[in-house]
């Protein structure tokens, strides 16, 4: 926690914290409160309505958390296991597990939590809120709505265990609150929009008003963003009574600029060819052992293709690999976020811009942009994976020589970067069994041609991989830097080892010379 901003211990907030919330921070491992929740905490204990924007990772999960609980903790109304008090809307199901994950972990820490509110409904014939009269214990039930399984599973859920926290995704969220005789929310107390800039850009905000009618006026709200935007001022015009405005910003401290990134991450950037990324990125494995990177592609299918190809490179042999986009299975997607964070030594997580928001993975040493996101608000959220609550974190985009002007861009935008210089490639002029371990683009390239011409499986991979990369490229939202007409082409299908190029009209009035396989591939 060195290296972020530490603004005091949590004794010295004004409201004072009740002792079993002081003493749950300190067992859980929370020594100091950061900037955005010292900022936050006591407006939002003080009745007030609250705009927080605060650079990725800054700690803005506890910063409502722990009001919620404090509230409910010292409301004067009874509590039962149905009253729901709170509710929290994230983006993604990702961001709402990882919500979720905190959320029962404090009430844990605090002995708040039920054991039996997940596992059995009754013991001895005694419904929950009966059991806690006996047990002389105050608990607070939490839920979980996401999707992923029916509504009526759900319904059935709240029915049986309650819900005072409510966590989820708006689609769902929108589903169950608009059932009032079920979800009464006539006592909401407070009402979190989190990466609410995500939110909008996803397409929530029709759910999200639809969700303001259905809860009382008089609340509590709290909206949390990493930027800003005239859809945002909108949304907190419909939402928000007289809102106070937090904006904690970063200063480089030679420069004395502002920027919108950690001061603990390093983010760089690499000029190089399309066909010499992989190579780059295995020269960064090699300098940097037992390290867990995040990975980012422009498209799924890019994900798939390279999660299976370079598994089946001999560079890779001692990583743990794991792929995450956003046309998985949700809980195949949950499966291989929970691997990843328990991966032990090297690991790489392969994945597209689902995994650039919000996710709080620990020990994130490395995040590596193999192609530019789309969006370019996203840059900044894909290197916050690293460099979270004040740890130390690097970041590298590799950009083509025709596309350096994006450093530029990002300047402007508040994201400085340093140059990275190029790796050279090894010398692979040696016998076979040396060349596992040798990092060459052009020997890297060729194995991943031969590993094409060998599997079926991966050969229509790399095809799909290729055909949807062109296609995202084409229609780049920063086509002024990333222009389609000076892409050689030829350059990136090597990239994908592709045996022949694919016919699509994208490709029709270029010129491109490229070799590939002479063979048929129809059989």
């Amino acid at each position: 926690m060195e290296s972020i901003a530490n603004a005091g211990t949590w004794d010295s907030l004004n409201p004072k914290l009740m002792d079993d919330t002081l003493q749950a921070l300190s067992l859980l491992g929370y020594t100091q409160m950061t900037p955005v929740q010292a900022s936050t905490i006591p407006l939002f204990l003080n009745s007030k309505d609250v705009i927080v924007e605060a650079v990725t990772g800054s700690g803005k999960t506890l910063a409502f958390l722990i009001p919620i609980i404090e509230m409910i903790k010292k409301s004067e109304i009874k509590l039962s296991k149905k009253k729901i008090e709170a509710i929290i809307i994230s983006p993604t199901r990702e961001l709402a597990k990882q919500i979720y994950d905190v959320c029962t972990h404090l009430l844990e820490a605090m002995g708040c939590m039920d054991e039996t509110t997940e596992k059995v409904e009754e013991i001895e014939g005694l419904e929950l809120d009966d059991q806690n009269k006996i047990n002389n214990k105050f608990v607070i039930t939490t839920q979980l709505f996401i999707g992923g399984n029916s509504v009526q599973e759900d319904i059935q859920k709240f029915q049986k265990f309650g819900g005072n926290i409510i966590i989820g995704t708006p689609g769902r969220l929108e589903d169950l609150l608009k059932r009032h005789v079920i979800f009464n929310t006539n006592d909401l107390e407070v009402l979190i929009l989190d990466e609410a800039d995500r939110l909008l850009d996803m397409g929530f905000e029709k759910s999200l008003r639809n969700i303001f009618l259905n809860l009382p006026k008089q609340r509590r709200t709290g909206l949390f963003s990493a930027t800003m935007s005239d859809a945002l001022t909108d949304l907190i015009k419909a939402g928000l009574r007289n809102p106070v405005r937090i904006m904690v910003k970063v200063e480089d401290i030679s420069t004395k600029d502002i920027q919108r990134t950690p001061q603990s991450l390093d983010i760089c950037y690499l000029i190089c060819k399309n066909n010499e990324k992989i190579a780059q990125f295995c020269h960064i494995l090699k300098n940097e052992p037992d390290k867990k990177f995040i990975v980012y592609f422009a498209t799924c299918s890019c994900v798939d293709y390279y999660f299976k190809a370079l598994n089946s490179l001999p560079l890779f042999e001692n990583y743990s690999l794991f792929s995450l986009h956003g046309k998985m299975d949700p809980k195949r997607r949950e499966n291989v976020y929970k691997n990843f964070i328990s991966a032990i030594g090297s690991s790489i997580l392969l994945c597209t811009d689902v995994a650039a928001r919000g996710l709080d993975i620990p020990d994130v040493d490395w995040v590596i942009q193999i192609d530019p996101p789309q969006d370019p608000k996203c840059f900044a959220h894909r290197c916050g994976r690293t460099a979270r609550l004040g740890k130390k974190g690097k970041a590298v985009v590799f950009l083509t020589p025709k596309e350096d002007t994006y450093v530029d861009f990002l300047k402007i935008r508040k994201i400085p970067m340093k140059e990275i210089k190029k790796y050279e490639d090894e010398d692979f002029e040696s016998t076979e069994n040396e060349k596992t371990s040798i990092i060459n683009s052009k020997l890297i390239n060729e194995q991943l041609l031969d590993k094409n011409s060998k599997d079926r499986e991966l050969y229509e991979k790399s095809v799909k991989a290729f055909v949807s990369w062109v296609r995202a490229y084409n229609e780049h939202q920063v086509s002024f830097i990333f222009r389609f007409k000076n892409v050689d082409i030829a350059l990136v299908a090597e990239a994908y080892g592709l045996l022949r190029l694919p016919r699509m009209p994208e490709l029709k009035n270029k010129k491109i010379e490229y070799k590939g396989l002479n063979i048929d591939v129809s059989i």
